[in-house]
């Protein structure tokens, strides 16, 4: 009977992917527009933009760079980055774009097939009809929270660092399970390209390690093992050395210019308020997982378990620290999240497992002829899963079932309107001032001028604004958009085209008048230095009529 069995898990698993593939498709091309070139276009999240301009400029000659000849470091996500910077090579703008979305639904596929090999390592004892349920659950889990998917179909480096974590979690249970050094290697490398692409994986890097040697190595011999895995993690600490000095020997800073944006200047209390109210409502939302998955930690704890755990957990404590995130779409939880989905899973299973023993469950259910005892455990259990799944994902149901654009497409086409009307009527030299630092400098070749700071090193060591005008979900002052200079970045600078002259508690409405023309052009605001010889005024002009 197991071969049958096989067949039809292979079976399932293959039309999971097919739907996965066929709404990702959907996705990318409701994240898409047609702009007033009549083009259509494919746009990321801003801030994915952002790098893309480093990638582009970098695969153009220019540098990893956001300006040319300007060396700061305006991202934090150096391995993504390098990733985009082949597609900005081979492709043009928007393709380049598509190419990167195509690589997020990939990563996708990634990651719920590493979820499906990790839990498998849970689930050894179980029956194969009852394994096969879990891992496909796991499985499905991880495409269809709808969070992790947005971040890798928007080009942010999520998708990437959930498949190098989950690839060193696995490596690390099966060296636990074999004792081979080679996944030693394979661990070491792949928590060395999590943190080039995000430093802050250290973090689960040292709980991989911490995991590794509390249950891969006999207590007894514990020098001898420490000795032995030291290579390994002096492998890892090649590449963060190496990005380290890369840093600072390309750039002049050890840090990249975004940790002085959003770290520095903002009182310790009150970042960790900031914290504490964003993540409340994170927990709130995905409580309905979270706290089966402690509980099957708690009544039969293990150290695979634990692992898993305390990812989430220190996923949580380091948003907490970092005082929040502009959107609450949980980009820097997601990573966590297939992990925690294994832990949900399991309690579903058990919970189930500890009713169908029960007096009142037999008298009240399996009497009844419609259910077969056969596969009631497991149906029951993908009821369970499935409502909670359902449940964390209700506030994302309208762009899942695509009755609304996915988050923020309305801005990306703005911007890429913005962009083409600028280079329409504009010269090469102009200057153009943006608070969205990434889809318009992407799409036009200009020197551009961060208001918010990201690629500023002036506006990154101002004091942030705590006056509690720049707040969003629990936030009272939101980090990377709560340091800025109006009077700086528009009055000393003077870009040729300014996005906008208020910003939180500054206002330069009735200082720009005098210096500034506005243009309205097919429905395009556009502000432009007065008499700048980089303007295309006669074309200005011609346009109007």
């Amino acid at each position: 009977m197991e071969q049958p069995s096989r067949k039809i898990e292979t079976t399932i698993l293959v039309v999971i992917v097919a739907g996965f593939v066929a709404w990702s498709a959907a996705f990318i091309y409701k994240s898409s527009f047609i702009a007033i070139d009549g083009k259509r276009y494919f746009c990321l999240i801003d801030d994915a933009m952002i790098s893309m301009r480093y990638a582009w400029n970098f695969s153009h000659g220019l540098g990893l760079v956001w300006n040319a000849g300007e060396r700061i470091q305006g991202y934090t996500n150096l391995l993504m980055t390098l990733l985009m910077s082949l597609a900005t090579l081979l492709f043009d703008k928007s393709s380049a774009v598509l190419v990167i979305q195509v690589l997020g639904a990939l990563f996708m596929l990634a990651i719920a097939f590493l979820s499906r090999q990790i839990a498998g390592y849970f689930v050894e004892g179980e029956a194969y009809q009852r394994q096969a349920v879990i891992k496909i659950l796991t499985f499905f889990c991880a495409l269809a929270y709808y969070p992790l998917a947005y971040w890798s179909l928007m080009g942010m480096e999520t998708g990437l660092l959930t498949v190098c974590l989950l690839g060193a979690v696995l490596a690390a249970l099966a060296f636990t399970h074999s004792r081979k050094s080679f996944l030693l290697l394979v661990m070491s490398v792949t928590l060395g390209l999590a943190y080039l692409t995000r430093n802050d994986s250290i973090l689960f890097a040292i709980l991989i390690w911490a995991y590794v040697i509390w249950d891969g190595f006999d207590a007894i011999s514990l020098r001898k093992s420490i000795w032995r895995i030291l290579p390994f993690v002096g492998l890892y600490a090649v590449f963060v050395v190496g990005q380290t000095l890369f840093q600072y020997l390309y750039y002049g800073d050890f840090l990249p210019n975004t940790y002085t944006l959003k770290m520095t200047g903002m009182p310790f209390f009150v970042r960790i308020g900031n914290g504490v109210g964003f993540v409340a409502i994170f927990l709130v939302e995905a409580a309905v997982v979270l706290i089966p998955a402690t509980a099957e930690l708690l009544f039969d704890f293990g150290k695979k378990k634990l692992l898993l755990f305390s990812i989430m957990f220190t996923a949580l404590a380091y948003q907490i620290y970092v005082g929040g995130d502009p959107w609450d779409y949980w980009r820097m939880l997601s990573p966590a999240m297939p992990l925690v989905f294994i832990l949900f899973i399991l309690a579903a299973n058990a919970l189930v497992n500890a009713a169908v023993d029960t007096e009142f469950f037999h008298n009240y259910f399996l009497r009844n002829p419609f259910l077969s005892k056969r596969y009631l455990n497991e149906l029951l259990v993908a009821v369970l899963v499935l409502a909670g799944l359902h449940v964390i994902n209700t506030r994302f149901l309208p762009e899942i079932y695509f009755f609304e654009k996915p988050y923020q497409t309305d801005f990306n086409q703005k911007n890429v309107n913005t962009a083409i009307a600028i280079d329409q009527f504009t010269t090469r030299d102009a200057t153009i001032g943006v608070y969205w630092a990434g889809t318009l400098p992407y799409f036009i070749d200009r020197r551009a001028i961060d208001f918010l700071g990201k690629s500023d090193r002036y506006i990154a060591h101002l004091a942030p604004d705590l006056s509690g005008v720049i707040s969003s979900h629990g936030m009272t002052s939101v980090p990377g958009h709560n340091k800025y200079d109006l009077n700086y970045s528009i009055k000393k600078l003077l870009p040729v085209y300014v996005q906008g002259f208020h910003y939180a508690t500054q206002d330069l409405s009735a200082w720009a008048k005098t210096r500034y023309v506005d243009i309205e052009y097919r429905g395009i605001s556009l502000s432009f230095l007065k008499d700048s010889p980089a303007v295309l005024w006669e074309k200005i002009a011609h346009a109007k009529h």
